[in-house]
């Protein structure tokens, strides 16, 4: 955020320059000040690779989760390995999420979601491993849910309430809509 506002000072100081509103060695002076004696290219080579990378963290991240389903559900990987590839890219999540919080980055949304996607797959393997029963299983599903229910509304996030709610909803339904006669 501060190298925004200073890059919209230097680009002010800049354009005074240019229309001579002020003089020449007074901007030159602000510029040096502003800019710490750096020229403008180092500035925006700076910028570019913070951009740089906050787009390997997005693509590292969204990349985690169809890993972590593929080696959970497609390998026949010890359960361990398994668990431990989960519970690497679950704190890589968090790292993420953590990192950016500071920031006030926009990412820390994406690494919540991404976050709580992981967790899911990890508690339904943790059940699986277990040799929990179907309904078991359910309870647990649904109590991720209400969890991310929950959080969307001591965080104030829309999102993560409805999809909460959605999520229980299909799940109870998927799961218990052979109990119900449908045909008319």
């Amino acid at each position: 955020m501060a190298d925004e506002r200073i890059a919209t000072i230097v680009k002010e100081i800049k354009y005074w320059k240019e229309h001579k509103l002020l003089p020449e060695v007074q901007c030159d002076f602000l510029l040096a000040l502003y800019t710490q004696g750096e020229e403008e290219s180092t500035l925006l080579e700076k910028k570019s690779k913070g951009m740089l990378l906050l787009y390997l963290q997005i693509i590292l991240l969204v990349m985690m989760v169809p890993f972590s389903f593929l080696v959970v559900y497609f390998t026949q990987y010890n359960f361990i390995l398994q668990l431990s590839i989960l519970l690497l890219s679950i704190g890589y999540a968090i790292w993420v999420y953590s990192h950016n919080y500071k920031k006030k980055s926009q990412l820390i949304h994406i690494a919540l979601i991404l976050l709580l996607v992981q967790l899911f797959i990890a508690t339904v393997l943790i059940a699986n491993l277990l040799k929990f029963n179907q309904y078991m299983i359910i309870a647990i599903t649904i109590l991720n849910f209400v969890g991310w229910f929950f959080l969307g509304q001591k965080l104030r996030n829309k999102y993560l309430i409805y999809t909460g709610i959605l999520a229980m909803v299909i799940t109870l339904f998927v799961n218990f809509s052979h109990l119900f006669s449908f045909n008319y």
